[in-house]
């Protein structure tokens, strides 16, 4: 599966990692800030998409798309 998808960064605050939704065109990411500097919050990303049926690896433009 090509991934086609939105990375978008918010704080939420310290409980916050991620969330993962997807539309009908594509999946959409919200991560916290701290997700370049933090492998739980990475983690946490890669399990969602995944349980949306996607992979980070397939989407290139994203710093999620890039191995740890």
């Amino acid at each position: 599966m090509v991934m086609r998808g939105d990375l978008v960064l918010r704080d939420y605050g310290p409980e916050f990692y991620a969330w993962v939704g997807r539309t009908s065109e594509k999946i959409v990411c919200v991560a916290a800030p701290r997700f370049e500097r933090d492998p739980a919050v990475r983690a946490v990303m890669r399990e969602l998409v995944r349980r949306e049926g996607g992979d980070c690896s397939g989407c290139g433009n994203c710093p999620m798309g890039k191995p740890d």
